[in-house]
């Protein structure tokens, strides 16, 4: 099991490294959340290779790896930040040394193809890292919980209950209670870490799940790979997010149930995922779920 370490926190004046660690990105794509974090009194730094676009992925590995290195070794940067997702996060994992996250503790904010980092960071160095707040969609003031977010980044709020989103929002399908640690992102990122060093094989999960461009069919594969890999009795309690295809929300609760432990708490059509109003959610902390009603709460963050 990873040792946990505290999740760093932010402050307005501090320095945060934006890195493209997946697919290529314009300026014009993020300048509008660039420009809101900088209102809100950050320092704003881009990385040499931010903007680079090798094809399918922004820079070449090697690129988007020094990227990484040289903010956390830069004491003056208090956290890393991912302009967005995409496509090729996972490319990075065999090359980065991790104990280099466990020496240089700060924030690390990501979303989507990170989801794959995150979950290595953590399995690796015991790292924890926030899920969501991509700068080219969610980083908004239109985004209903965008404060909401900023105040986890800032270290301000430790809990999300049925009063902080919307009615139609984290329904119960199971009631109940669990502690544990809580995961989670893109399902099908996380099962592309299936058989890899960087699965997570830790007992007690809170785990939340989310994905794009997924059919129905697809998803049950992945629900039944995570199955085969014997995943489902190392989970406690389950957040789904919004499962999105073809621009229509997929009712994927049928689908998930039969593969659950009995008895443990199942939340559903909660505001995570792929669209600007996303509620971002802590990997890797300690955190108690109860569905009865919805409740949310972390704890280990610490500035």
């Amino acid at each position: 099991m990873p040792t946990q370490q505290h999740l760093p926190t932010l402050r307005p004046g501090d320095t945060i490294g934006l890195i493209t660690p997946a697919s290529a990105v314009q300026p014009e794509q993020v300048e509008a959340g660039i420009a809101l974090l900088t209102e809100m009194g950050y320092d704003c730094r881009i990385a040499a290779h931010a903007y680079d676009n090798n094809g399918i992925t922004a820079a070449p590995p090697p690129a988007r790896i020094a990227d990484f290195y040289d903010f956390l070794e830069d004491p003056s940067v208090k956290a890393i930040w991912a302009l967005r997702g995409g496509y090729g996060t996972i490319q990075l994992l065999g090359e980065i040394d991790f104990s280099v996250f466990a020496r240089n503790p700060k924030l690390l904010v990501g979303f989507s193809d990170v989801t794959a980092f995150q979950w290595a960071a953590y399995q690796q160095a015991g790292f924890p890292s926030l899920s969501g707040m991509t700068l080219t969609t969610q980083v908004s003031r239109e985004n209903p919980y965008f404060s909401a977010g900023m105040e986890i980044v800032q270290g301000e709020r430790f809990s999300i209950n049925g009063d902080d989103v919307d009615p139609e929002d984290a329904r119960i399908a199971r009631e109940g209670s669990a502690e544990g640690t809580l995961i989670g992102g893109t399902l099908s990122m996380i099962c592309t870490l299936c058989g890899t060093p960087f699965w997570l094989e830790e007992d007690s999960l809170i785990l939340f799940l989310e994905d794009i461009g997924e059919p129905y069919y697809r998803i049950d594969r992945c629900l039944q790979q995570l199955r085969l890999a014997g995943f489902w009795p190392q989970v406690a309690g389950v957040i789904l997010g919004k499962f999105m295809y073809e621009e229509r929300k997929l009712d994927v609760l049928s689908l998930i149930q039969p593969y659950l432990p009995p008895d443990i708490p199942l939340v559903y059509d909660f505001p995570y995922g792929h669209f600007p109003g996303c509620f971002p959610l802590p990997v890797g902390v300690t955190a108690r779920l109860d569905a009865r009603p919805f409740r949310l709460s972390w704890s280990g963050l610490m500035a």
